[in-house]
């Protein structure tokens, strides 16, 4: 899952204005129809309009966010409205991305497709909802960590309580890459909480679930999606297949990075869990598919399961706290707090795509973009449609005034509930987290990407974000601290205050001590040495440290920098997805090797301190040293970085 960006704002002054049209059945009342003064309702019906304001949206959001192609198809009441390709499918060739012909990654997009082939099997009456996965599996098992068992519900709605793991969720083409069953027996996430209580994303859950439809129907994901989904709806450019099969590979977009000024190609990118995040497919059979989902698993005489079976996608889990959006069953519930929206986005580096769904109004938008720094661009899109095309005409709830000591309650630090637990990456989750503080009697959210919002409150542990119309809702005890934080419309994202050892200013603290000694031990004491043997002339009352216990810290020093140097040399970059850096793989070695030299430093603590002569200002900071060193390894071995863990 890639990082992302704060979001630029977009000027869309140049946009024409057309006249007004009534609305047809289905749509949102005709243009000029106002439930407040100011808000102006534009009917997707105007087609010319329609075409005006996305032409404009999508050149402006594709050059703020170096966008180097993007398509674009919208549908209601089952007719396609408009349909577009913009920018390059391949830069070098010249070849202008058509809606109709051109493939782009679609990447978690490409679960809707894996829900729907559960639900299949479901109505098929070879898997059960409720039944405990490991009853389908032989070769591998979900651990037993709980009492509950892990079902297909809890994989459908990511609840099932999995740590999330990312390394080597993407490979490259000339990887060896792993099959399904290898992947889930050596990445089985570990389980951090009981199912069906709270929802974390989980694409391990979403693997599980596609091996699952592969056991009972025996047949590769990919040609499941074929036979049972793309072919009998017509969606003739979709596929799972990674690379694209020959027949489309031609039609295929080219990935593209931006440096130095340009754009520059990149390779095709390979999902080990296919179901996952692997699907290849264009705006025109998007469009089919939108119109499907819309239609309840219909399109035209075609029905890929009965409209009962589809229902379940609809319905909800579990609700985190009051005011929340629900937990659904595959479709993620994406409202803002006026208009219903559901569906699924998706990233890989490269390809950024969103499906959003406007059930009460019978329509779908689709849209995805090419570009590496275009992670953000999807979301632009979807809030100015949603501004032009569905207003919010509701009244702002109404607000109530706490007071400050009870909102001090919760100000602090969230980690996401969505972090790895079990790997070299755990340190991720310490790093990604959102805060809350008090600000001018109201409170202020600062979110994972950095992007700031005022707070105000609706009752005593729910929150309205007027910029975003979206709601923030915290589990907070009478008499205690809010403990955990729901985001009404990023169900997967929750967040729960961190316990003391995840503090990040106690691991920095740890951190910088430890270089301030290493740098010390390294530089200053190999100098003070030499400077003393040159120009020291009288003999000192006062003994220095032992040899030994100097070259015993120096070495101990020496490995430790050495493991943050390749660490941090190695560190912040995409490639510890694809897999762990050769550096990474050698720093590892450094804190073990530095292990025995630091217990002989504990011995020659007992030495030093039974020799008086010893000067007490280097024993103690020999002992500090000691401990520091102590503390360093700990906290190496809670973030998984002692071994390679990996």
């Amino acid at each position: 899952m890639k990082s992302r960006h704060p979001n630029k704002l977009i000027s869309l002054g140049f946009i024409l204005l057309l006249n007004v049209l009534l609305a047809a059945p289905g749509s949102l009342p005709a243009r000029g129809a106002e439930s407040e003064p100011g808000i102006m309702i534009h009917s997707l019906r105007d087609t010319l309009e329609l075409a005006a304001f996305m032409d404009g949206l999508m050149a402006s959001t594709m050059d703020d966010h170096r966008a180097a192609g993007a398509m674009v198809s919208i549908i209601q009441d089952g007719e396609l409205l408009f349909q577009r390709g913009y920018g390059y499918a391949n830069i070098a060739d010249s070849v202008k991305v058509d809606p109709e012909r051109t493939l782009f990654r679609i990447g978690s997009v490409s679960k809707l497709f894996t829900w729907i082939a559960v639900l299949q099997q479901v109505e098929a009456g070879n898997l059960d909802l409720d039944r405990d996965v490991n009853d389908y599996l032989e070769t591998i098992k979900v651990p037993d960590t709980y009492e509950e068992p892990v079902t297909l519900r809890s994989l459908l709605s990511h609840t099932p309580g999995f740590e999330d793991v990312l390394l080597k969720l993407f490979m490259r083409e000339e990887d060896d890459i792993p099959s399904l069953e290898e992947v889930l027996k050596r990445q089985m996430p570990k389980r951090v909480r009981p199912p069906l209580e709270e929802a974390a994303y989980s694409n391990h859950g979403t693997g599980l679930a596609q091996y699952l439809v592969e056991q009972v129907s025996g047949l590769p994901f990919e040609t499941y999606a074929d036979q049972h989904i793309f072919e009998p709806l017509g969606m003739e450019s979709s596929t799972f297949s990674q690379p694209v099969p020959r027949r489309l590979a031609n039609r295929m977009a080219t990935g593209y990075s931006f440096r130095d000024g340009a754009f520059r190609k990149e390779g095709f990118e390979i999902v080990p869990m296919t179901g996952a995040g692997g699907a290849s497919t264009t705006a025109a059979d998007m469009a089919i598919f939108m119109e499907t989902l819309l239609n309840h698993g219909r399109k035209d005489t075609i029905s890929i399961m009965d409209s009962l079976t589809f229902s379940i996608m609809n319905t909800p889990v579990l609700t985190h706290a009051a005011g929340m959006n629900p937990v659904l069953h595959g479709f993620l519930d994406i409202s803002p707090r006026h208009v219903q929206v559901i569906g699924h986005g998706g990233n890989t580096f490269l390809f950024h795509s969103q499906l959003a769904l406007f059930p009460e109004y019978d329509t779908g938008l689709f849209v995805s973009f090419s570009g590496k720094d275009a992670g953000l661009a999807y979301d632009q899109v979807l809030k100015h449609f949603i501004d032009r095309f569905f207003p919010d005409q509701e009244p702002a709830p109404p607000l109530i005034q706490l007071e400050k000591d009870y909102l001090d309650g919760f100000s602090g630090t969230y980690l996401a509930s969505r972090r790895p637990h079990s790997d070299i990456l755990k340190l991720i989750g310490v790093i990604n987290r959102a805060k809350v503080k008090v600000d001018n009697d109201n409170l202020v959210f600062t979110d994972f990407f950095g992007n700031s919002y005022r707070m105000l409150a609706i009752d005593s542990t729910s929150f309205w974000m007027p910029q975003q119309n979206i709601l923030v809702g915290f589990e907070r005890a009478q008499g205690e601290k809010a403990q955990k934080l729901h985001v009404s419309n990023d169900l997967i994202m929750s967040a729960e205050r961190p316990g003391w050892f995840n503090n990040a200013w106690l691991h920095i603290f740890i951190l910088v001590v430890t270089l301030i000694c290493i740098l010390y031990i390294i530089i200053a004491w190999p100098w003070i040495y030499f400077a003393r043997r040159l120009y020291e002339k009288k003999p000192r009352t006062r003994k220095p440290l032992p040899v030994f216990s100097k070259t015993v810290a120096w070495i101990t020093s020496l490995f430790m920098l050495l493991f943050y140097v390749l660490v941090i040399a190695a560190a912040g970059g995409e490639e510890i997805i694809f897999g762990i850096p050769l550096e990474i793989r050698v720093g590892l070695f450094f804190p073990l090797a530095a292990i025995p030299f630091i217990i002989l430093m504990m011995a020659t603590n007992v030495y030093i301190w039974k020799q008086p002569q010893i000067k007490n200002l280097s024993r103690l900071f020999y002992s500090l040293t000691t401990l520091v060193f102590i503390l360093t390894i700990l906290q190496l071995y809670y973030f998984n970085m002692l071994g390679w863990q990996y």
